[in-house]
């Protein structure tokens, strides 16, 4: 259309012809629009606009030139509208989401407040007459709001507006003392009535005296020329429209439908077909402010002191270059782009909210505080105070505070309050401060623990490595027991042949299969390495525990196990077990090792396992077979597990504990614990969840030609390497003799340690009798 346009962009209109002598009258239209209703208000009116803005912006002001009746129209289109809001909800949300860093629609409903508050102080500014529409029939007194924070952007930005005017060329002084055409006088239209209206006249009477009341309370309105709008002295100011809700496509059909009709004109103008006027016309209702315009001015203000004479108030008839020149400068003055701070009240009030709640939840936070503390300690200490805090605090910039105030508990965690917190070899944290490699860690807790013989209990410090776990505690009890210096087989360490040796680098291989399934069968050496002999590292060692993967060259700098001899075989006896003044922290009826029966074959070179499956009776010497002479020898063996409380008990069987009565001999034989694979770690009976780990093998040699070895393969978890005690096969142990081997407390390789797992297990093949040579 040729007489619309868009502010600021009002070339069109400068450049009119006969714009220097013609005198326009300016309307403006503000409110709220309901849903389908294209965001137009005042259904007469906004047939003249189109139906959404040419930039589809948020809030923009459209215009309209009635060259006919020198009116110049203008729409305020912004997110107060229904359709306009759902247009742009995708955009407003990505704000929300990108910008704001929130989820909470207040966060930039201050700005489309805002928005709205300064395009209608420009509107004031540049109008005679404004229209405020709503698509309800009751006054929204959410207005109050937006017009005193008009009132006080008009008084802040009076001296702008007059330095502007005074730079326009042929602007009368009066305008430029003014600041603006008139007091622009406001009118109300409701585009709903109620259905059970019977007086549309008695309505509108009483919806002025409401609304009049309401403003002169507030001090909206008032008698001087300051005042931000006038209220019609003796006129009409509202209109209630009987024509239902505003539907466009509605209209339109039904406009159709009538035009077609016989005899009916076909006359469509857009975006509203021609209806019929009723008697009841908002623009005969329009027209009687307009023409009062035009003709004589508005007289709604009036100086009426007790002491003045009244005087009539300012009204400018400008020409229509001068309003066009006038509105482009005010645009700029007035629609700058930032906040009006009256209208803030969300923000404002979630702001202070939050900040009164913020040291609350700090000294929540605070409260009864440990000179240091763990990491979980302070999430539980943060969750109370974040839920002090959201059950407080509100609005908009929550999410902003509540970084607040993790961030000010994070720091005040970390000024020196901070725990060590480093795992023990059992997962326990230190308990002391957070400080430096040079400080020894400290868990607090304490354990019952044996030494090597299994004759005194001690107490032992959670460790915090393999060598403080597997060797130094049990070098520093064995001197206070004693055991020290008990016959003992060592097994092989690293011997530095200089001053800087290091640890050796360990490069990962596919050979780790081929270990694993070796275990087996024992034959661990390949044909064409008979024979060779590889010389242990003198300038490197293994960095963790020996394993069946681990390179032949390099041995670890200490022994994870132990193998004493407590002394004759006489010290056991089978009807009374192992005694409590020998072997303290045995449970009830557990203290007793298990008769093995082996069949050896007096020419055999075979070790056990190979000749395990030939049994002969119990007690009862075999029979040749095949020119093979054989005997039976009775070897007595027990596994026994310790738990962190110092209780101990042997097993009878991979899933049993053994129980034998006092005083009599054990029924259970220790077959099924030499051919088995047996638990690592076993419930102890002392308290539910809590596991006892095998600690010791225990081994009775008979006095008979022959030698019993041990053997042990330790596979912490499934799929972990097998740990061993030596590369050089099962060791032999002595005659007639008594002997004990500890096992690791704790199992390291070069780069995980093992910690308590259910599938742990003591590979079978551990205990094994061949004939001497």
């Amino acid at each position: 259309m040729r007489n619309v346009f868009f502010l600021p962009e009002l070339d069109k209109l400068i450049n009119f012809p006969n714009a220097n002598q013609e005198k326009v009258v300016v309307i403006s239209i503000l409110g709220k629009s309901a849903y389908n209703a294209l965001a137009l208000k005042t259904k007469c009116i906004g047939k003249s606009f189109t139906s959404f803005s040419k930039k589809n912006n948020e809030c923009s002001i459209e215009g309209w030139y009635d060259e006919e009746n020198q009116i110049i129209y203008l729409h305020l289109r912004s997110l107060l509208d229904t359709d306009c809001l759902i247009e742009n909800y995708e955009k407003i949300k990505r704000k929300v989401e990108e910008e704001k860093n929130c989820n909470d629609f207040l966060a930039v409903n201050d700005e489309i407040k805002s928005f709205f508050a300064r395009s209608l102080h420009l509107l004031l500014y540049i109008s005679h007459i404004v229209i405020l529409s709503h698509p309800g029939n009751t006054f929204d007194t959410n207005y109050i709001q937006h017009f005193k924070a008009i009132e006080s952007l008009s008084q802040k930005s009076y001296l702008k507006v007059t330095e502007e005017l005074r730079s326009c060329e042929g602007i009368s002084s009066e305008w430029v003392d003014n600041g603006r055409l008139c007091t622009p006088r406001l009118i109300f239209y409701f585009e709903r009535c109620s259905k059970n209206v019977q007086n549309i006249k008695k309505l509108e009477h009483n919806l002025e005296d409401k609304i009049y009341h309401i403003l002169k309370k507030t001090r909206i309105v008032n008698n001087s020329g300051g005042s931000l709008f006038a209220i019609p002295l003796n006129e009409e100011f509202v209109f209630v429209s009987t024509d239902g809700a505003q539907d466009q496509l509605g209209d339109m059909v039904r406009g159709l439908i009538l035009d077609c009709q016989p005899g009916g004109a076909m006359h469509v103008e857009p975006p509203f077909s021609t209806l019929s006027n009723a008697e009841k016309s908002f623009e005969r209702f329009l027209r009687v402010h307009i023409d009062q315009a035009k003709n004589k001015g508005f007289e709604d203000v009036i100086s009426t002191g007790r002491h003045q004479t009244q005087q009539s108030a300012y009204f400018e008839l400008p020409t229509l270059k001068h309003w066009a020149l006038v509105t482009s400068r005010l645009y700029k003055v007035i629609l700058e782009d930032s906040l009006v701070p009256a209208l803030c009240t969300d923000m404002r009030f979630s702001e202070l909210r939050c900040k009164k709640v913020l040291p609350l939840a700090l000294a929540r936070y605070q409260e009864n505080l440990p000179s240091h503390y763990a990491k979980a300690e302070h999430l539980a200490r943060l969750s109370v105070a974040l839920a002090l805090f959201r059950a407080q605090a509100r609005g908009p910039v929550f999410d902003e505070f509540v970084e607040q105030l993790e961030l000010d508990c994070l720091k005040h965690w970390e000024n020196g309050r901070q725990q060590c917190e480093a795992a023990s070899m059992t997962g326990n944290p230190c308990k002391l401060p957070k400080h430096g490699s040079d400080q020894e860690h400290v868990s607090a807790f304490l354990y019952k623990a044996i030494c090597d013989c299994g004759r005194k209990v001690f107490q032992r410090e959670d460790p915090y490595s393999a060598k403080q776990a597997n060797y130094v505690f049990y070098q520093l009890v064995s001197k206070e027991c004693q055991c020290s210096k008990l016959e003992r087989i060592s097994f092989p360490i690293f011997e530095p042949s200089i001053k800087e040796y290091k640890a050796a680098t360990l490069a990962e291989t596919d050979e780790s299969s081929l270990s694993v399934l070796s275990d087996r069968s024992g034959e661990l050496t390949p044909d064409n390495d008979r024979g060779l002999v590889r010389q242990p590292s003198t300038t490197e060692y293994l960095p963790g525990m020996l394993t069946l993967n681990s390179p032949p060259s390099l041995l670890p700098v200490f022994s994870s196990w132990s193998l004493v001899c407590l002394g004759a075989s006489s010290l056991y006896s089978h009807n009374l077990g192992l005694s409590e003044s020998h072997h303290p922290g045995f449970l009830s009826s557990t203290n007793y090792l298990l008769p093995w029966d082996v069949t050896v074959y007096s020419k055999a070179k075979t070790s056990w396992t190979n000749v395990a499956t030939k049994f002969t009776a119990r007690g009862r010497r075999g029979r040749p077979m095949g020119g093979q002479p054989q005997f039976t020898v009775k070897v007595f063996i027990g596994v026994e597990y310790e738990c962190s409380s110092g209780h101990r008990f042997m097993l009878a069987a991979p899933d049993r504990v053994l129980k034998a009565t006092p005083g009599s001999i054990v029924k259970d034989t220790g077959t099924k614990v030499a051919k088995s694979d047996m638990p690592l770690y076993y419930p102890c009976a002392c308290r539910a969840g809590k596991y006892a780990q095998l600690m010791r093998l225990h081994v009775v040699t008979p006095k008979a030609p022959v030698y019993c070895t041990l053997n042990p393969k330790v596979q912490p978890a499934q799929g972990a390497p097998i740990f061993v005690s030596n590369l050089d096969g099962p060791t032999k142990l002595t005659q007639s003799a008594y002997w004990v081997m500890r096992l690791p407390y704790v199992y390291v390789a070069d780069k995980e340690h093992f910690q308590q797992n259910t599938s742990a297990r003591l590979l079978q093949g551990v205990f094994g009798v061949t004939e001497m040579e």
